[in-house]
């Protein structure tokens, strides 16, 4: 590996990168090879009829092809509709099924696992009913009982899981999909945010009996570079994207935009109906050579040795933090992982560990802090909630109103506090990928050892846990699904919403009586599933209980 690493990386001399679920380096053979490439061909735009555009043309169709190929997804079954990212890839899929569902005068249901990342999570507020399934056995046991406490018979339905928590690493069943299509009696549509899994193992697509209907994913991830994703389509199941409304450049047949409103879409296949505008050609062309450059390096196989060397690795990573203990027998770092997860078993755990940092006494040191110590020893990790809502609010233990009342004191996810209430809400995060070493390993390790081993935090001024957080309070003539919730109106003067210096830690403070603004929140357990038709009916109400301000005690 090192001999691979001076050869390949030297970017990473004398640097420890550990956030390679964010993005892995690249390769130098891979940038050396694209500058070639771009300085010995012309292409031009692949919508144009001339020599260089039609090179450009065959070159975008043949690495299509190709990167199916890679994840053994037969051309045949399915297509690859090219876009900026996993983000962007789940966004087309809310944006056609929400069309989809208006141009069929349907009910559209959204399941999603709490794992999800944030992109995941925001298709509901498409739909007109979605739920969010609190762990695995829900879904199983959704999937047992064929489908209770989902979708209507009669609804158009999406379930959407990722394939890998991009917090904590850990790998979910890829079986559901397949099992969903078997058990379940109405037709519920899959999607995996393969993202995160797919950086380090291999993504089998070629039974497409078990395979999801659509898969999301990034290849900088993968290879670093290009900044490019994909969302791969299961050709039997794309007719639901094909009513999406919008349409751009280069997905039209004709349009009459005088005197008339009239179009024809491109309709021979999914990625022609769904690329609006002239595609990152050069990008595409990079992808194709980003996978030949990860076989010369990695092996014809190249995702089944990276997927053995960071399970190995990730595995003593662990090992290894996890022996840390202070002379006061406290250990030096809280993990932060499923009960299932085993480190060392590709099948269950990725190549990431989420955890914090202990002081002597048990209490949390600032996650922002160790990334900010980390990055002056040239050690790179990611700190912060990870864009994971699910997975803080999980392993950190913060309930509904615990996280909006955090957000009145002024917590962000783009400009996050260290600490409010006396609890960290946020994770520091090590992620390995193809390249990484024994070495990175160690020096992390030893990192954490040196620094924070029998080192006592600063005083500082503690925060209890005994703050008075409102409790919802029924509104009058409120059914049980609608709760008011009292919080301060953000353009309030006296409001807490107010701007804090980043990642400081809150003292105490007495919340004032406020004027009850109303929120609409769930009493199942079973997460946030409302229905539009419900909000419609309480719409009235809501805003008459509005009208009568009470003071909150």
């Amino acid at each position: 590996m090192e001999e691979i690493r001076a050869l390949e990386y030297p970017q990473l001399l004398g640097k420890t990168y550990l956030d390679h679920a964010g993005t892995t380096p690249w390769a130098k053979s891979l940038v050396d090879s694209f500058a070639t490439d771009m300085m010995t061909d012309l292409y031009g735009n692949p919508h144009s009829e001339h020599a260089p555009s039609k090179l450009a043309d065959t070159r975008v169709e043949a690495t299509r092809e190709k990167a199916l190929g890679f994840f053994n997804a037969d051309p045949a079954e399915w297509d690859l509709v090219f876009v900026a990212n996993a983000t962007a890839a789940i966004k087309l899929v809310h944006d056609c099924f929400r069309d989809h569902a208006i141009e069929k005068r349907q009910n559209w249901w959204y399941g999603y696992h709490k794992d999800a990342h944030t992109s995941v999570v925001g298709v509901r507020e498409g739909t007109r009913t979605h739920r969010c399934f609190r762990n695995d056995r829900e879904v199983e046991l959704w999937i047992e009982s064929r489908g209770l406490g989902g979708a209507n018979a009669n609804d158009l339905a999406l379930f959407a899981y990722p394939g890998q928590s991009n917090m904590t690493g850990r790998r979910l069943p890829l079986a559901w999909p397949g099992r969903i299509q078997d058990r379940i009696r109405s037709k519920v549509y899959t999607l995996l945010d393969a993202a995160a899994l797919v950086s380090t193992t291999q993504l089998d697509l070629s039974n497409t009996s078990t395979a999801p209907d659509f898969v999301a994913l990034s290849f900088y991830k993968i290879f670093g570079f290009p900044n490019l994703g994909a969302l791969l389509v299961k050709k039997s199941s794309s007719q639901v994207l094909m009513n999406r409304k919008f349409f751009g450049g280069g997905t039209v047949e004709m349009v009459i935009s005088v005197n008339d409103s009239w179009s024809s879409k491109k309709s021979h296949n999914v990625h022609s109906r769904l690329e609006d505008g002239t595609l990152p050609f050069t990008s595409i062309f990079a992808l194709d050579l980003a996978i030949d450059t990860h076989r010369k390096i990695y092996g014809p196989s190249p995702m089944k040795t990276i997927s053995a060397h960071t399970s190995r690795l990730i595995k003593k990573l662990y090992d290894d933090l996890t022996s840390l203990r202070h002379s006061s027998g406290i250990p030096v770092i809280v993990v932060y992982k499923d009960a299932a997860a085993v480190y060392g078993q590709a099948k269950l755990q990725g190549a990431t560990i989420a955890f914090n940092i202990q002081s002597p006494k048990g209490d949390i040191v600032s996650f922002a802090d160790v990334e900010k110590e980390a990055d002056k020893n040239s050690i790179s990790v990611r700190s912060g909630s990870l864009c994971n809502p699910g997975g803080i609010a999980t392993y950190l233990k913060w309930s509904p109103k615990e996280l909006r009342a955090a957000y009145d004191e002024g917590h962000r996810c783009s400009e996050p506090l260290a600490q409010v209430f006396g609890k960290p809400i946020g994770v520091v995060r090590v992620s390995l990928g193809a390249m990484s070493s024994d070495e990175d390993v160690q020096r992390f390790v030893t990192f954490v050892r040196e620094t924070y081993l029998d080192v006592a935090l600063p005083e500082v001024a503690k925060v209890g846990l005994t703050i008075d957080i409102p409790s919802p309070v029924k509104a009058p003539k409120a059914t049980d699904d609608v709760l008011i919730t009292p919080s301060p109106s953000p353009d309030s003067e006296d409001s807490l919403r107010k701007p804090h210096n980043r990642l400081s830690v809150l003292s105490m403070r007495e919340l004032k009586p406020k004027t009850p603004r109303v929120s609409v929140e769930m009493t199942s357990d079973d997460a946030c599933s409302t229905r539009e038709s419900t909000m419609h009916k309480m719409k009235f109400r809501l805003m008459g209980a509005m009208r009568m301000p009470r003071r909150i005690k």
